[in-house]
């Protein structure tokens, strides 16, 4: 292979490659992950209460509350979040998350 010129860009050949990114069945997880049924249950209320509200399925966004102690994941709340789609992209209202993560302390 010669190489490449200043202007372009030197690209492998993705169809030459047999890489695989996913582990083998049989392969032991690294992390522990802890979800408090609680968390379920403020997601599903989340999304039915906006469901009957509007009137069809809606997309909901919120924050979860854990603690991580080396490779061991442990989520033990949730809440909410008020956001706005403008152009396709997600903005989330920072005044209302810093209330609500206060709220939790």
């Amino acid at each position: 292979m010669s190489s490449p010129k200043q202007n372009e860009m030197e690209v492998d050949d993705a169809g030459s490659s047999n890489t695989n990114v996913m582990a083998s069945s049989g392969t032991v997880g690294s992390v522990s992950i802890s979800l408090h049924p609680l968390v379920i249950m403020n997601i599903s209320e989340h999304w039915t209460r906006l469901r009957a509200q509007e009137g069809t399925a809606q997309q909901v966004i919120g924050a979860l509350i854990g603690k991580q102690k080396g490779r061991n994941l442990e989520i033990m709340n949730s809440f909410e979040l008020m956001f706005a789609r403008i152009e396709g992209d997600i903005f989330i209202d920072r005044d209302y998350y810093a209330t609500k993560e206060e709220q939790c302390k």
